[in-house]
């Protein structure tokens, strides 16, 4: 069973994204309440897959994963945003990571990790 942690400073995201992860039979090791707080359950709780959201305090998604990418290139990353352009789509692509928009659909969810295997 895959590890996942989920990194929102939304409660009600991270709920909602904990339901949809649980249904799917992926096992939750994780909160993260921002992208420092994620980037230290990152090195804590060696995820095998991160769901985040981009726009956080102290520091967003985009930022959270180049850190990450610095200390572990395979961990699967998940980008949840209400903000999709091309600008973010690029850095996100980039830093090998998929992105769905929200608001979350389960079957949008399931693509996104898939296109990561």
């Amino acid at each position: 069973m895959e590890k996942v942690l989920i990194v929102d400073d939304s409660k009600f995201s991270r709920e909602l994204i904990t339901n949809f992860v649980k249904a799917l039979n992926y096992e939750v090791i994780g909160e993260a309440v921002d992208g420092l707080d994620g980037i230290e359950k990152c090195k804590l709780l060696s995820p095998d897959i991160i769901i985040s959201d981009i726009e956080m305090p102290k520091l967003n998604g985009i930022e959270m994963i180049e850190e990450i990418r610095t200390f572990n290139k395979d961990v699967k990353i998940v980008v949840v945003t209400s903000v999709v352009n091309s600008q973010v789509l690029q850095r996100v692509l980039r830093l090998k990571a998929s992105i769905v928009k929200k608001p979350i659909k389960e079957q949008l969810l399931v693509n996104a990790i898939n296109l990561l295997d």
